[in-house]
């Protein structure tokens, strides 16, 4: 029971990390709240000690929708108003392809900016983000939440790094979502202003790799994508994968797809593997399918034994902190700038250069 021990100590070292707030004021608000991811960027930085100013979306019912949930910060109706305000970041999960426009006002506004994935939908779009950054100094930090915001993947990490599995030559992920279409707005249906689904949510699986890596570049090797069972939408994606390979010869396959079946609990059965030279670790995110409804679980296997470990509720957040901090006091722990764009630059190569799948016994 070595090894679970070990898992036990590290699991207490990285809540140590989570187990803290902001030292020092700092206030955001919200504009744009296209996607309901935006409800889970505002609880984090709350609980991490920030303030809600004010809150601003083109539909009202939105804005009003977040001000009940939280009951914190004035809705208002303008864009101007936030934008003009003392604050010292402003979120948003507003449409995909808008959120490189609106990034760029709001640093130039000297704010930071906060962003849902996907970042952005087009490489001109990242091209302008960057020159924005250089020219303002400002941070543009996105919420790669399947990895930020899991606990099994936060103390994955540590496994890694701590050199438990050998040494780490590939990872393995798959990602699938619930769709529930008829609570989509049209804009998701639409890959130009979603970006395509590799693009969209096959950016956290690419965003994983290159950290758990430490890899600072990395090519797309091979890329897929088909529409198999929504013919409805058109050129709207419900499956993709890909293949990359890092620098530093750490490969990955990932697949993502819109087919969770109704009979599961939770929104997708998120996994990933992480495999290594004397060992692997498997993350079952959000459930273990017919054994637990909850998440964080690991299965970790080393020469020496196997073991499950559950993380859940046992190390915490720690990112909404970190970029607060970083945001004071002009640090990177959270998220470096540079692999925050790579990893928006990889999904958007992905997804432009992704052969085009067709059913089984279809004619192109």
């Amino acid at each position: 029971m070595a090894l679970l021990n070990q898992l036990e100590e590290l699991a207490q070292e990285a809540a140590k990390a989570a187990d803290s707030k902001i030292t020092a004021p700092f206030a955001f608000s919200v504009a744009g709240l296209d996607h309901p991811h935006i409800y889970s960027m505002v609880q984090g930085l709350l609980d991490a000690g920030a303030q809600l100013i004010h809150i601003y979306d083109r539909n009202l019912d939105q804005a009003n929708a977040l001000h009940q949930k939280f009951q914190t910060g004035e809705v208002v109706s303008e864009l101007s108003q936030i934008l003009h305000s003392e604050v010292d970041l402003i979120a948003t999960s507003i449409v995909p392809s808008e959120r490189g426009a609106l990034g760029i006002q709001v640093l130039e506004h000297e704010k930071h900016f906060l962003s849902a994935k996907a970042p952005f939908t087009t490489m001109a779009q990242l091209q302008a983000a960057e020159e924005a950054v250089r020219r303002t100094g400002k941070k543009w930090a996105v919420f790669y939440s399947e990895r930020l915001a899991v606990e099994a993947a936060l103390l994955a990490d540590n496994i890694v790094q701590e050199g438990l599995i050998g040494e780490l030559y590939q990872l393995t992920g798959s990602g699938p979502h619930r769709l529930r279409a008829e609570t989509r707005p049209d804009w998701f249906f639409d890959p130009q202003k979603n970006g395509g689904i590799l693009c969209d949510i096959g950016s956290h699986q690419i965003e994983q790799l290159l950290h758990y890596a430490r890899s600072k570049e990395a090519e797309v090797l091979h890329s897929k994508v088909a529409n198999y069972a929504h013919p409805q939408h058109g050129a709207w994606q419900d499956f993709g994968d890909a293949t990359l390979v890092t620098n530093t010869g750490v490969s990955q396959y990932f697949r993502v797809d819109w087919f969770t079946p109704d009979g599961l609990r939770v929104w997708g059965d998120g996994r990933t593997v992480l495999h290594g030279t004397n060992g692997f670790v498997e993350l079952r995110k959000y459930t273990d399918v017919a054994r637990s409804a909850e998440g964080n679980h690991l299965y970790v296997v080393t020469d020496q034994e196997e073991v499950y470990f559950s993380a859940n509720g046992k190390i915490g957040i720690p990112y909404f902190r970190q970029l607060i901090t970083d945001c004071q006091q002009g640090t990177e722990t959270a998220m470096t700038q540079e692999h925050t764009f790579q990893a928006a630059a990889l999904a958007i190569q992905a997804q432009e250069q992704a052969i085009s799948l067709i059913k089984v016994g279809e004619k192109r």
